[in-house]
């Protein structure tokens, strides 16, 4: 088989890789922040996660005491932290969850639930756009609002990458979890076996993905647009997570 690359096309096409993994990652925690908010909790976004807060947490004067005390720890491992700290640490954790988590709720679930259900929700909306141009597609080529819903429909791809990240990182460092990420804890919180969920998004995705690229994107740049999803992806990836990321939402 020969290798055709459209360099024009690589370089179009590896930008918005790039671009809408930066989108998707962000979108994703605004699904979970967006679920919180709509249940009464205080948000806070990072590069790559949230954290969500009942009302007034944030404001507490033990949880002031308590980020005080842990703040010069924060990258040294739990088990060297000095006893006392250690002890203090328990004794607030403990005051907390009483006065705040202690409420038995699905609340949790909830949230976790909204990343993944907007990253497949937008998806889904990208790949229905596709379906309804496709004549249009196959007539006149690809156009603006074609290429947007083909990005938006990879918004599929985090669960497939999700999947293999987690069983890579198994094969590489055996711990005993096969999968991760909010999929796996989906799984769990519906007393499901853990792979239940990941693996039934990772193959909806899969199936996905082969529709766009093989059904969609035109043969004489399928392999330039396949080349440009792995550059775009693992470069998106790396600058949003360890470079700009950190620095604009630490």
């Amino acid at each position: 088989m020969k290798i055709k690359i459209d360099i024009k096309y690589l370089k179009f096409i590896t930008l918005g890789f790039v671009l809408f993994t930066v989108i998707g990652t962000i979108s994703h925690e605004f699904g979970h922040i967006i679920v919180a908010k709509s249940l009464g909790y205080e948000t806070t976004l990072h590069y790559g996660s949230m954290n969500y807060y009942p009302k007034g947490y944030l404001d507490d004067k033990d949880v002031i005491v308590f980020k005080n005390l842990t703040k010069d720890y924060v990258n040294i491992e739990y088990k060297s932290w000095p006893k006392e700290v250690k002890e203090k640490v328990e004794e607030y954790n403990n005051i907390l969850q009483k006065r705040y988590w202690n409420e038995k709720s699905n609340n949790g679930l909830l949230v976790t639930i909204g990343g993944p259900l907007q990253t497949t929700l937008t998806g889904t909306f990208g790949l229905l756009i596709l379906i309804w141009r496709r004549k249009y597609i196959y007539k006149n080529g690809l156009k603006f609002l074609d290429w947007l819903a083909i990005f938006l429909s990879l918004f599929w791809l985090r669960e497939i990458f999700n999947l293999l990240t987690s069983i890579g990182g198994e094969l590489i460092s055996p711990n005993g979890n096969w999968f991760g990420g909010d999929e796996l804890h989906i799984s769990q919180s519906l007393n499901l076996w853990s792979g239940t969920i990941p693996l039934i998004l990772a193959t909806i995705g899969t199936v996905i993905a082969i529709y766009v690229i093989f059904k969609i994107i035109p043969k004489n740049i399928r392999q330039t647009f396949i080349l440009s999803g792995f550059i775009g992806g693992i470069v998106g990836f790396i600058l949003w997570m360890n470079i700009i990321g950190p620095k604009i939402l630490p």
